[in-house]
Parts: structure tokens; C-alpha cells; sequence
């Protein structure tokens, strides 16, 4: 699978803790080389918004016009009581799955809850 970065998330990585760094750089590597199977984390679509929340239809509809999806990607660590492929963590990563096919965009990367959508302007 092809995986490439949003131009605003390919300059603000450069300032994440090494840590963080080396997260990401694995989810990629994986990526690239597996596609989307077999990740720790849990992977799923950004439109399965809580219906609680105030903004639920914009959310859904800002989802899925860009096919926005998010990986909790073990920052600052897993849960561990969940099992491996849906283990969540305080951080997750975003990207634009399939716009085109076999290839991803990762766009930006953000602690959740709450869940907050990327900016429109990460999506190049």
C-alpha cells in the first residue's frame, strides 16, 4: 500500500518526541508493507461518531465526503486489557483511507476524547 503524508502533518512531525516519532514511522512501515491488516491498534472509519455529540451530523458528513478514518496508534501507551487489533490509546493518528485505491494519506494526529475531526486544511 502506498502512504503518504498531508503537507501540514509532514512539517509538524518533525517537532514530536522521539517517541511518537518512531509510533508513526512503524503504523507507515506496517502500512506500506501489510496494508491495513494485522495492526494493534484500533482502526476504524471516523464517520462512527457518538450521537451524543453536539456536532455528530457535521462530523459524519466531513467523515465521509473526505473518507477520513483514525488509528490509535499507542501513544502514550495501549490498553492493554483489549485485545491485540483493537487495543485504543489516548492518541490517534488520521488519514484519508482510499481516495484512491491502495493508498493512504495521513493527515494528522491528535489525543482523543474527545474526538475532533482534522482541520480541512491538513487534508492536503
Amino acid at each position: 500500500m502506498i502512504v503518504k503524508m498531508g503537507v501540514q502533518f509532514a512539517k509538524e512531525i518533525l517537532n514530536y518526541p522521539i517517541e511518537d516519532k518512531k509510533k508513526i514511522l512503524a503504523f507507515i512501515k506496517h502500512t506500506q508493507q501489510n496494508g491495513l491488516c494485522g495492526l494493534e491498534g484500533r482502526n476504524k472509519s471516523s464517520d462512527d461518531v457518538d450521537k451524543d455529540d453536539p456536532f455528530f451530523p457535521t462530523k459524519v458528513t466531513f467523515a465521509q465526503q473526505y473518507k477520513l478514518w483514525h488509528y490509535h496508534i499507542g501513544v502514550v501507551e495501549y490498553d492493554f486489557s483489549k485485545p491485540f487489533g483493537d487495543r485504543t490509546s489516548e492518541y490517534v493518528l488520521h488519514y484519508i483511507n482510499q481516495l484512491v485505491p491502495d493508498e493512504i494519506k495521513v493527515v494528522d494526529f491528535s489525543g482523543h476524547p474527545p474526538f475532533k475531526m482534522p482541520l480541512s486544511s491538513y487534508l492536503n
